[in-house]
């Protein structure tokens, strides 16, 4: 019908307009041009399938391109021999549907018309969630498909209605070639690296090797069933695709019986969660707070009294991996929690809990802690951080907190401390002392935080000798602690674990200098776990714990970001314990820079900064951002020794911090 034509072409108009205001190019791209040696890559034919009509993007040649909006609206007046096709195509699909199915080019999870760009503009003015299309794969080069990769998220190219986030690179494609061998379906798409996996990890397969047919027919009809609750709950609104949100549902969730889960119970399920989808966007940075709020801030807390005393406390609940007998870890933040109670004189209690490490004990400290009145929960090891996500869903009238750094979530804040002051006081330190002019830093896991204080140490080690170089020596376990490598090759002056001792000398920690055989020790960073929780705690009497999301909340709202408590030396949480025989000189030196750093006129990463693959920043440059210091994946020019190569990996999966290696 010529009326429906008409309508169509009303919505190209506007969405041309709409393009260009935007900066945007107004027609469909075009894979010749986006990839002009098109014609000498490999190509595999799949045959004819159904595909998600969102993700046909664009057309093979330029043809009939100008003849539609970016949308593939019509363009074109409505008494051209085009609309009058188009409309003898629109009435054959209302009567009998097309039988022909059309020809695409799949590129990088996106299709481009060959043949039948007209039935794909009526099926999308329809709103067909798919067509059938007789699909070719065009196997990209691994640097072209990097550089259309980043073309083609700059025009914003993202499937109509389902905010897919950015078209994937080689690897993240690498990932989808590989899930396509399992299960040959175009409709999941997931936005961060190894998402795949932890889908096939769900569903109890193997990436690679395929799957039985009734299985990824119940992944497409169960994922179907999702996204259309997900998309009818508001999730065009988030910067995430579908598949992330189902992936984030179901390690929170489940997998099992989602399909027959009602509808109205999956979206209640999805508001509860929403912070937790909404901090997943690959556009979210992490917000580190990296000072207490005003109120919550000095000696006394404030309290508000009105709401809380000592006949109606507030309840707060801690959950350790450990038990408190044989971790450390564990025994520091009960001391915290019992300085906490100390602190507030009964108008705070508390509650712990011991030996959760595994699922059942964790959520029956939940529930009883829950039972008891508890208005936050604190989860001390970043181990538990999976469980305290869960049970974040599960409690939603009480604030959860655990202790990481590398564990970004929207239902869950997380709280460390600024470690690496300690560390950059501790290599200049190390250097003034050193023999040599070499000294060594030990490291556990690299994750986030961890990379920061090895450079904040070698920055330290600079400023007090610039001819002096840093061995790093990597140990994924406490008991590779042994130092006879180090001192075997001359290296006295070893920076080492921070909370543990190591089995094989309970002196060699910290910052210890080796002789005749014998460890000692020079300074320890420590934490005051006491302070921090009465800051926390004070922030939340005082009402200013930032709270959750949720679907109705405003797109520019600060608790659409993970929100992580940073807190360093200057709130007191963090300091460097020195040795009674350290000589006065080197007192002096490290008293000159705790108050440089405390004061903020002292920064480890201000200024010029070089790294083994060359400048940093400038000479005169202010300091690194929060976040440029937690993600740093590169280590400092007088750093001999290389990060490994699954670093990445390591941020993502591990879910420890090098403040916990020794538990």
């Amino acid at each position: 019908m010529i009326e429906d034509y008409k309508k169509a072409l009303k919505l190209g108009v506007r969405d041309g307009k709409l393009d260009v205001s935007a900066g945007r190019y107004p027609h469909p791209p075009v894979l010749e041009e986006l990839v002009p040696n098109v014609q000498t890559l490999s190509q595999v034919h799949l045959g004819v399938m159904q595909i998600p009509l969102e993700m046909v993007i664009g057309t093979r040649t330029t043809g009939r391109q100008d003849a539609f909006s970016r949308s593939f609206m019509p363009l074109l007046g409505p008494k051209t021999e085009f609309a009058t096709k188009w409309s003898h195509l629109y009435d054959a699909q209302m009567e009998e549907g097309f039988r022909d199915p059309i020809k695409v080019y799949e590129y990088l999870h996106r299709f481009y018309v060959e043949e039948g760009n007209k039935r794909t503009s009526v099926l999308k003015y329809l709103g067909s969630p798919s067509i059938e299309a007789d699909v070719t794969r065009v196997m990209p080069a691994a640097d072209q498909a990097r550089q259309d990769s980043t073309a083609r998220q700059g025009g914003d190219d993202r499937p109509d209605g389902d905010n897919a986030g950015q078209i994937p690179d080689m690897d993240q494609y690498g990932e989808f070639l590989q899930f396509w061998r399992s299960a040959p379906t175009y409709e999941i798409e997931f936005s961060h690296p190894g998402s795949y996996e932890r889908l096939a990890h769900h569903l109890g397969r193997h990436l690679g090797e395929p799957w039985p047919d009734d299985v990824v027919r119940n992944l497409q009809s169960t994922y179907l069933f999702f996204k259309s609750v997900y998309m009818k709950a508001g999730g065009s609104h988030l910067d995430i695709t579908a598949g992330d949100a189902f992936l984030i549902y179901m390690d929170i969730f489940g997998s099992s019986n989602l399909r027959d889960t009602p509808a109205a119970v999956v979206r209640e399920r999805l508001l509860k969660v929403w912070a937790e989808l909404a901090a997943s966007s690959s556009g979210s940075e992490t917000l580190l707070v990296s000072e207490p709020s005003g109120s919550s801030f000095g000696s006394s807390p404030f309290v508000n009294r009105q709401q809380y005393s000592t006949q109606h406390p507030l309840v707060a609940a801690f959950a350790y991996r450990g038990s408190l007998s044989d971790s450390f870890w564990s025994r520091a933040h009960d001391e915290g929690r019992r300085a906490l109670e100390d602190c507030y004189g009964g108008v705070v209690r508390t509650l712990a809990y011991e030996g959760c490490a595994d699922e059942e004990t964790f959520a029956s400290a939940v529930a009883d802690a829950v039972s008891k009145g508890a208005e936050v929960f604190f989860s001390c090891s970043p181990e538990l951080m999976d469980m305290t996500v869960r049970a974040a869903a599960e409690f939603t009238g009480t604030h959860f907190l655990n202790c990481s750094m590398n564990l970004p979530h929207g239902l869950v804040r997380s709280y460390y401390g600024r470690m690496y002051e300690a560390k950059f006081i501790a290599g200049a330190l190390a250097a003034s002392l050193a023999d040599d002019h070499v000294v060594a830093y030990r490291a556990h896991l690299p994750l986030y935080g961890s990379v920061a204080e090895i450079n904040a140490f070698a920055e330290g080690v600079a400023i007090c000798d610039p001819r002096a170089r840093v061995v790093l020596d990597w140990a994924r376990r406490r008991e590779d602690s042994d130092m006879e490598d180090l001192v075997g090759k001359g290296i006295t002056t070893i920076c080492g674990s921070d909370v543990t001792p190591p089995f094989d000398d309970p002196l060699a920690y910290g910052l210890y200098k080796v002789r005749d055989g014998r460890v000692r020790n020079i300074a320890v960073p420590t934490w005051n776990w006491g302070r921090y929780y009465q800051l926390i705690v004070g922030s939340l009497l005082a009402g200013n714990l930032p709270g959750v999301s949720s679907a109705e909340s405003s797109e520019q709202s600060p608790d659409s970001h993970a929100v992580t408590y940073w807190y360093g030396m200057s709130t007191g949480v963090i300091d460097l314990r020195l040795s009674k025989d350290l000589p006065h000189g080197s007192r002096k030196l490290v008293e000159l820079l705790r108050r440089g750093i405390t004061s903020g006129s002292i920064s480890p990463f201000m200024g010029e900064l070089v790294s083994k693959d060359g400048i940093v920043s400038d000479e005169g440059s202010t300091s690194l951002t929060s976040n440029q210091i937690v993600s740093m994946d590169w280590l400092a020019d007088n750093v001999d020794g290389e990060l490994p190569d699954d670093l990445e990996k390591l941020y993502d999966v591990s879910g420890k911090t090098s403040g916990e290696a020794g538990e």
